[in-house]
């Protein structure tokens, strides 16, 4: 993908389509309020004429940039005022942003009816989009690595990123905590890229084709706090304390992909396909919180990287992390699964390590869910990271509700729960868990076949498993771990060391 130094073109935007709603806007209303705003953050927003007449405001030659700079321009724009108090936004066919510093090239938006609606929301402002089709298009270069100390060479990035029947909402609504919304909704999202790295040896290609997109995002910036000012980790948490926070939820409908990379030491020819899948992200001083499920995933691989074509499918694939934020005198909930159904691989990729089929071809399962309470405060974890002096969470509780991996007829599965003790400064665990594993002697006389593990490390493998686990029927073998007061560690009510 292309780098963009100088300029962020959609913050930009963001901090502009922004103000205080009147009862009727005018477009002159709406114009001087993109001005108003740019110059708040060093941008001058200007036009090189301006015609109003009959509450329709034409404007050309628009440009958005720093004092002596260049930055967004836009061919011509209207703005038109409209019986329900609000304004109409038609941008013109040309829209650039010019780049700066190393990156050269162009990067420009491209559109088929893209209209936006300034209207009063909430004592704010709401824009609504829409657009047919909307494309960002880039084709930039910029200097590469050298590994022999000569000029750096020229790398060069093009492609395009579109939206077909794109609409949507961006709001800024005033308060305490002045909220920015966003809401996108795409029919479909694709891309094709191209990168060619004279220095990595590297020629690249990708496509991707999304279907369904839809995104929602919210962020809240207390009205005290000014956003360039946090520069430490203590101005970070006191931003927190008054309502700093971030939400996004996200789903798609099925996605496909290619990706093709000419290199000497990694050529790939890949074919993506994944089902549709929806995620959310929370953010504030309570929580932290990223959670995903996907239907299922399929990459297909050409013969280069691996000597034959290979090809991973899998299931379902859910992902759920969340941890506290600030510190309170109440440990916070903390939590993280993982789980990941029916992964395989193709024969002709068992083949090159396994070809007389001494393993089991079964798909693999992940599951991972444990849970608990701990005490986590994230401005102090970073100010820890500054001042070189350590700062550890405090656990408090751990429930491992799921522990499992089943992989070429073996299987392992643990649950368990632990208290902690953290009165003498470390956390003291107190608890059990409870140890399955079934087809443990199978997989090694199966690795044992294939040649990739000897006898002596099999022997080895088995007197480990030996120590710490106890027969419980046929190639069945149980684990029962406690931790006691004192750091007494039991295994099968054995202390260790044993």
């Amino acid at each position: 993908m292309f780098r963009m130094n100088s300029f962020l073109a959609a913050p930009t935007l963001a901090l502009l389509m922004s103000g205080t709603a009147h009862a009727a806007l005018t477009a002159d209303q709406v114009w001087q309020s993109w001005k108003d705003a740019g110059a708040q953050v060093g941008l001058i927003v200007s036009a090189a004429t301006e015609n109003s007449s009959d509450g329709v405001l034409t404007l050309n030659g628009v440009s958005i940039a720093p004092e002596g700079m260049a930055g967004l321009t836009i061919s011509d724009m209207t703005l038109t005022e409209e019986d329900d108090g609000s304004v109409t936004i038609e941008p013109g066919a040309d829209i650039g942003v010019a780049m700066a510093g190393e990156t050269e090239g162009e990067v420009s938006v491209t559109h088929d009816g893209l209209i936006l609606t300034a209207r009063e929301a909430d004592g704010g402002l709401a824009y609504d989009y829409e657009a047919a089709k909307l494309d960002v298009v880039y084709d930039t270069s910029y200097p590469g690595m050298s590994f022999d100390g000569s000029e750096a060479p020229t790398v060069t990035s093009a492609g395009t990123v579109g939206f077909t029947n794109l609409s949507g909402t961006y709001s800024d609504t005033p308060g305490t905590n002045r909220t920015f919304g966003l809401d996108i909704a795409a029919d479909v999202l694709a891309y094709n890229t191209s990168l060619d790295d004279p220095g990595m040896e590297m020629k690249q290609t990708s496509t991707s084709e999304t279907a369904g997109i839809e995104m929602s995002m919210a962020f809240a910036l207390p009205s005290s706090i000014e956003l360039a000012a946090m520069s430490a980790p203590a101005d970070f948490g006191t931003a927190l304390n008054e309502g700093l926070s971030f939400t996004l939820s996200t789903k798609q409908g099925e996605s496909t992909g290619t990706m093709t990379q000419e290199s000497a030491f990694m050529p790939m020819d890949l074919v993506m396909k994944a089902g549709g899948g929806e995620g959310s992200v929370v953010f504030n001083k309570d929580v932290f919180s990223v959670k995903s499920v996907a239907s299922g995933l399929d990459i297909s691989s050409g013969p280069g990287l691996m000597p034959v074509p290979v090809q991973v499918t899998s299931g379902p694939i859910q992902f759920d992390l969340t941890t506290p934020v600030v510190a309170t005198s109440a440990a916070g909930d903390y939590s993280f699964v993982l789980k990941l159904a029916d992964f395989s691989l193709n024969e002709e990729a068992w083949a090159m390590f396994d070809p007389n089929a001494a393993l089991p071809r079964d798909a693999a399962q992940i599951a991972v869910d444990i849970s608990g309470k701990t005490t986590m405060d994230l401005p102090a974890l970073i100010a820890a990271e500054e001042s070189g002096v350590p700062y550890t969470p405090t656990p408090e509780s751990l429930n491992i509700t799921e522990l499992g991996v089943k992989v070429a007829g073996a299987a392992l599965a643990a649950t368990g729960a632990f208290t902690f003790d953290n009165s003498m400064g470390i956390p003291m665990p107190l608890g059990e868990a409870n140890v399955t594993v079934t087809g443990a002697n199978a997989l090694i006389d199966g690795l044992i076949a294939t040649g990739l593990m000897s006898e002596d490390d099999a022997m080895g493998a088995r007197m480990m498993m030996g120590m710490f686990m106890v027969p419980a029927g046929d190639d069945t073998l149980t684990s029962k771990i406690e931790a006691k007061e004192g750091m007494q560690i039991l295994v099968n009510g054995q202390p260790l060391p044993m």
